[in-house]
């Protein structure tokens, strides 16, 4: 393994006359005690003027190249924009140079290059060179299915949420036997269901019950996808248990039970089963971890890690199955209902004109 560290590129001052010798070794000394303290454009006009005295050397650009690269990460202000162009394209250029002028070039040096590469194109938010990097490295290597996620991030990234959500789903079209596919883009549909972080309600308040109910129905249905592929698939449930929370948290009805309509009843009663759908989730976490269920005295005391942190189930076999039949009931009366309004109205008969 290569050690890369900011170093004085010692071989390559050999061939100095002795003055310019001392002069560039003492320059670089001092500019790599400047890196050291944070002090990276000082440590930059100290390396860039050791390269005007001997242009032949390969750490220094490694050094210069660090330097610009530290600039460019901390450069967060947008009105220094162009000036943190400026040094990446510095950092860009030195690290080119210091691996074209390695004598013995190994794999890890390359991956060395292109690791700074991406940090400093990243920071410097050149999402187009991004692309054509992620991009060309997918086509080169089309059955690495990771690369789709980090593709799709990186969309994102340049604010192209379209051609984002199309490689999520191109990750199912391409792969469409892998359980991490449906489980991403389930991830990805979920994401619009979460609440603003200033709002204290549990879900999203932008978005309408139907909206809400839509997206989780969509979710439940790709991580459904992703356990019949493989039934311990545990962060699935974890989604799924998320999924049904949010589904019932998407169906309104009043507390009165006695004024409820009909619509408002069944949703009463679907937010309940959706309810005990969500803690069967987090339970089958549990079975898949082996984790035993917790006694009283460990759910009082908070235990965690040796047993199973779960409540008791929200509903009981009784109710569950009380609420099936009333769940019947009304589904019934809703069709007849529904029938009834589409039924054409009796015609009425007219009177006839008495003959005198």
């Amino acid at each position: 393994m290569r050690s890369f560290v900011i170093g004085i590129t010692v071989g390559a001052l050999l061939g100095l006359s002795g003055c310019t010798k001392i002069q560039a070794r003492d320059l670089i000394r001092d500019a790599n005690a400047d890196y050291r303290d944070g002090r990276y454009r000082e440590a930059i006009d100290k390396y860039t003027e050791a390269i005007s005295l001997e242009s032949d050397g390969v750490t220094v650009y490694w050094n210069r190249a660090c330097a610009a690269e530290s600039i460019v990460l901390k450069s967060k202000d947008p009105e220094s924009v162009k000036q943190r162009r400026e040094f990446a394209d510095m950092a860009l250029a030195d690290f080119k140079t210091w691996l074209d002028r390695l004598e013995e070039p190994v794999a890890e040096d390359a991956e060395q290059y292109q690791m700074h590469r991406l940090a400093i194109l990243d920071a410097d938010e050149r999402c187009d060179e991004l692309l054509s990097y992620w991009l060309d490295k997918h086509n080169k290597t089309p059955n690495e299915e990771a690369l789709y996620t980090t593709i799709a991030k990186q969309f994102d990234k340049c604010a192209r949420t379209k051609e984002a959500d199309e490689w999520y789903e191109k990750r199912i079209t391409d792969f469409p036997d892998s359980v991490r596919a449906y489980h991403s883009l389930a991830i990805r549909k979920f994401e619009p269901l979460f609440p603003d972080p200033d709002s204290t309600a549990p879900y999203n308040t932008n978005l309408s019950d139907e909206q809400r109910l839509d997206i989780a129905n969509d979710v439940i249905k790709l991580l459904d996808k992703a356990t019949m592929r493989d039934p311990k698939f545990r962060d699935a449930y974890i989604w799924r248990s998320m999924a049904y929370t949010q589904r019932a948290l998407s169906r309104r009805f009043t507390d009165d039970e006695e004024n409820q309509t009909l619509e408002e009843g069944l949703n009463r009663l679907l937010a309940r089963e959706d309810v005990m759908l969500a803690w069967k989730q987090q339970k089958a976490v549990c079975d898949i971890d082996s984790l035993p269920e917790c006694t009283e005295d460990q759910m009082k005391a908070g235990a965690a890690g040796g047993c199973c942190l779960l409540p008791p189930a929200p509903l009981t076999a009784e109710e569950l199955v009380a609420d099936a039949e009333q769940k019947k009931v009304i589904e019934q009366q809703l069709r007849d209902a529904e029938g009834d309004a589409e039924a054409p109205p009796e015609p009425t008969k007219k009177k006839g004109k008495r003959k005198r």
